[in-house]
Parts: C-alpha cells; structure tokens; sequence
C-alpha cells in the first residue's frame, strides 16, 4: 500500500468548520452583556484570593464576588485603564465581564 503524501484539500473539513466556529464565538464576545465597569479578573496559578484581592485593591478597583478558584475574582472600576493597569501588575486575564452564575462562588469568602 503506498503513503498518501498530506495535501492542502485534507485541511478543508478542518476550515469549513473553523471558519463558523470562529465567527460565533467573535459574536458572541460582542453581544455578550458585559458591564464596562465589572471585570473578571484572574492572576497566575497559586496566587491566593488575599493576593488576587490586593492586586485589584492596588490598581484602584473593588472587589465585586470572589470566584471559585482563589485566582478569580470579580472586580470593578469605572477606570478605562483599569484593565491594562492589571495585566501589568501580573494578572493573565482581565475582561470586562457579567457576573456569570457559574464562575462566582454561592457566597463571596472573606477576602483580605
């Protein structure tokens, strides 16, 4: 039996279906309901919530809920640079964001 050498047409099906993907998903950040002033925030793995909470407190933001996990918080800031300000005080992620029933937690744990 001889070796099918790979050509460009066995990428098609992988297109076809990239293609919606991607345009749904650049829909759906658009049209998602998110506040401009509520932001989902999360720091590096192993930060703790205390950490997290000083990060957001430093750049002038509130706390709003704290996450599930200690490296994600809810945050808020009527600031336009408050997202920027946290990516470079170390967080990996700061969206502006609703506050999703299944990201925060059932009750906000005392944050320091």
């Amino acid at each position: 039996m001889k070796d099918a050498a790979f050509q460009a047409r066995d990428l098609v099906p992988a297109v076809c279906l990239l293609g919606p993907g991607l345009l749904t998903l650049f829909i759906a950040s658009i049209w998602n309901g998110a506040s401009d002033d509520k932001f989902l925030v999360m720091t590096p793995p192993g930060w703790s919530q205390g950490r997290t909470v000083a990060l957001v407190r430093a750049m002038d933001g509130t706390l709003v809920r704290a996450g599930n996990f200690d490296n994600v918080v809810f945050a808020a800031s009527p600031d336009p640079a408050f997202a920027d300000r946290l990516r470079q005080g170390g967080a990996w992620l700061a969206q502006p964001a609703p506050l999703a029933p299944g990201c925060a937690a059932p009750s906000a744990k005392a944050a320091l």
